[in-house]
């Protein structure tokens, strides 16, 4: 497989609604390229938030999506809270505090950073893990 791209996408506001937010336009813009989505979600509570969230975030949208292991494999939106498989998506959206560890399986990587200062230490971490392995992340505001 060609190398991994690796995007770090940091919300301009420091609200955390905005991740969520952030998290939502990531995974609509990925699941209009037409690939298999897998958003990794590092809670429970976190997965639920996303779950309600990717239905009403927008007025004029919603992602069609399923949990791992609950649904079929027409949906092209996965979320779940285990560690990402290739047999599940190409592209990984991921809000978990730790770096995708098997990012060299997936086509693209999108970390989707937090709002407060211990995220963002965390989101440091996480670039450093890519890039101590071969991957230069890029980095968008927005």
């Amino acid at each position: 497989m060609a190398s991994c791209r690796v995007d770090f996408y940091v919300p301009s506001s420091d609200t955390p609604d905005e991740r969520y937010t952030l998290a939502c336009r990531v995974t609509e813009k990925a699941f209009q390229s037409g690939k298999q989505v897998y958003l990794y979600c590092q809670t429970p509570d976190q997965l639920t938030q996303m779950d309600e969230r990717l239905w009403t975030f927008s007025l004029n949208s919603f992602i069609p999506h399923g949990l791992l292991g609950e649904t079929d494999e027409l949906v092209r939106v996965i979320l779940g809270c285990d560690d990402p498989s290739p047999d599940v998506a190409e592209i990984v959206i991921s809000m978990a505090n730790t770096p995708v560890s098997t990012f060299n399986l997936f086509s693209r990587v999108a970390e989707i950073v937090g709002t407060d200062d211990s995220e963002r230490q965390l989101a440091r971490n996480r670039f450093k893990f890519y890039r101590d392995n071969g991957v230069e992340p890029v980095t968008h505001k927005v």
